[in-house]
């Protein structure tokens, strides 16, 4: 089993605050930390919100 703490939980926010500022900073996040290369495709059709 796995848990995050609350510092966890903030860092990961400010990572993902971070890496929504520009489509290429999601894009790179998304190639460093997800590896499903389907689900990176999927997403990276999708714009930013």
């Amino acid at each position: 089993m796995t848990a995050l703490t609350d510092d966890g939980i903030n860092e990961l926010r400010q990572m993902l605050a971070h890496a929504r500022k520009s489509a290429e900073e999601w894009n790179d996040f998304l190639d460093s930390f997800v590896d499903d290369e389907e689900l990176i495709a999927r997403v990276k059709t999708k714009s930013l919100r």
